[in-house]
C-alpha cells in the first residue's frame, strides 16, 4: 500500500484488514492506513468502491485466493495476485489454467499471477535471459536470502522455528513445504521453451542453530531450525535441465553466506549472471504487483501465469498516466 501511495497516476480505493485484527467490533471500517480506509469486508469494499485493479497479497494456495478472485470477476474488478500456486495452477489442479483463463475471459477482466518467486527470479528472469541464448541445455538457478525480513508465520510455513524432530513430522506431513512455487517456475519456463518436463522432484532439509537467536517476534534456541536450503531438480529428454537451489537463514552473515542470485542459462552463449546482494523479498514483491498494474489495465482479457507478462519497470512520470502497451497471451 505505501508503494501505491507514491504513484501519482494511482488512486487507492482501499485495503482489507484481517478480522484477526480489528479494533472496533463489528465496524467494518478500522482505522485508516493514513489516507486510505482499511476494511474488513471486501465485499463492502469493492461495492463501496469499484476499483479497476486489485492487488491480492493474502496466502499461497489456490484454495484461499481463489474465492477472493473470483469475487473480484464477479465485479468486472482486474486482479495481480502473488499467490505461489496461482503461478501455474495445473501443478496443484490439472485443468485449472484453462479454467481459469475462461472464467476471465468471460467476464471481460485480466487476471496476472506474479511476485518475485514465481514471477521473477526463479522463471521470469531466466526467461528473458534466454533470449540472448542460441540453445538451452540446462538452467541453473541459485538463491541466498536473509529471511530475517519475514515474520513468524512465514517463519514457520518456510521451516524455521522446529525441533529437529518436529521439522521432519511437518514435512512429512505437508506443513511445512518450505519455499511454495519451484514446481510452478520450472513449468513456467518449459512453457517458454517448449519443453516437455518429464520428472520433478524437490528436496528440503534443516539447518540447525548453534547459537541462540533474538528475533522481533520470538527466540531460536541451539538445536532448533534457524533456517532450511532447498533444492528442485527438472528432468527433461533423460536428463537434468532445470536445477533450482534456495537457501535461507536468519542471519546468513553469521553462517558465512552471502546473499545473492544467481541465473545461469548454459549453452552455445552461456549466460551467467549475478546479483548482488540479491532481490530482497518483500521490496521486489510489492514493486511486481505495482509496476504490473499498467499491463493490466491494457492487457487482453484472461489468465497470465507468471511470466506471462513481461515484468515492467515503474512508472515514474509525475505528471501523466502510464502509456498503453500492447500485451500478448
Amino acid at each position: 500500500m505505501t508503494l501505491c501511495q507514491q504513484r501519482p497516476w494511482l488512486q487507492v480505493a482501499g485495503g482489507i484488514r484481517g478480522p484477526d485484527r480489528r479494533k472496533h467490533g463489528s465496524d467494518d471500517r478500522p482505522p485508516a492506513w493514513g489516507s486510505v480506509k482499511l476494511w474488513t469486508d471486501p465485499d463492502a469494499l469493492l461495492v463501496d468502491n469499484q476499483p479497476d485493479v486489485a492487488l491480492i497479497a493474502t496466502r499461497s494456495p489456490l484454495d484461499h485466493v481463489l474465492p477472493d478472485i473470483e469475487r473480484c470477476a464477479q465485479r468486472g474488478i482486474n486482479v495481480v495476485c502473488t499467490s505461489e500456486e496461482l503461478a501455474w495452477p495445473d501443478v496443484e489442479r490439472p485443468g485449472e489454467r484453462a479454467r481459469l483463463d475462461e472464467f476471465a475471459t468471460a467476464a471481460g477482466i485480466t487476471v496476472v499471477a506474479t511476485g518475485i518467486n514465481p514471477g521473477f527470479v526463479f522463471d521470469a528472469l531466466p526467461v528473458m535471459l534466454s533470449a540472448a541464448a542460441w540453445d538451452v541445455h540446462k538452467i541453473y538457478v541459485e538463491r541466498v536470502l536473509d529471511a530475517s525480513v519475514f515474520g513468524q508465520r512465514v517463519h514457520r510455513s518456510l521451516g524455521i522455528g522446529y525441533t529437529e524432530d518436529g521439522f521432519q513430522a511437518a514435512v512429512a506431513s505437508r506443513n511445512i513445504r518450505g519455499h511454495i512455487g519451484f514446481a510452478e517456475s520450472a513449468h513456467v519456463i518449459a512453457d517458454a521453451m517448449g519443453v516437455e518436463l518429464e520428472h520433478f522432484e524437490e528436496r528440503l532439509v534443516a539447518v540447525l542453530a548453534d547459537r541462540v537467536y533474538e528475533l522481533a517476534e520470538y527466540t531460536i534456541h541451539p538445536r532448533e531450525t534457524a533456517g532450511v536450503t532447498q533444492s528442485a531438480v527438472a528432468i527433461a529428454d533423460g536428463s537434468e535441465w532445470l536445477h533450482f537451489d534456495l537457501s535461507l537463514h536468519v542471519a546468513p552473515d553469521v553462517v558465512g553466506w552471502e546473499t545473492h542470485d544467481r541465473i545461469h542459462v548454459v549453452g552455445e552463449n552461456d549466460l551467467d549472471v549475478s546479483i548482488k546482494p540479491g532481490t530482497q523479498a518483500v521490496l521486489t514483491t510489492a514493486a511486481r504487483l505495482v509496476n504490473t498494474i499498467p499491463s493490466v489495465l491494457v492487457a487482453a482479457p484472461g489468465f497470465y501465469p507468471a511470466s506471462g507478462l513481461l515484468p515492467n519497470p515503474p512508472w515514474l512520470a509525475p505528471d501523466r498516466q502510464p502509456p498503453a502497451r500492447r500485451a500478448r497471451k
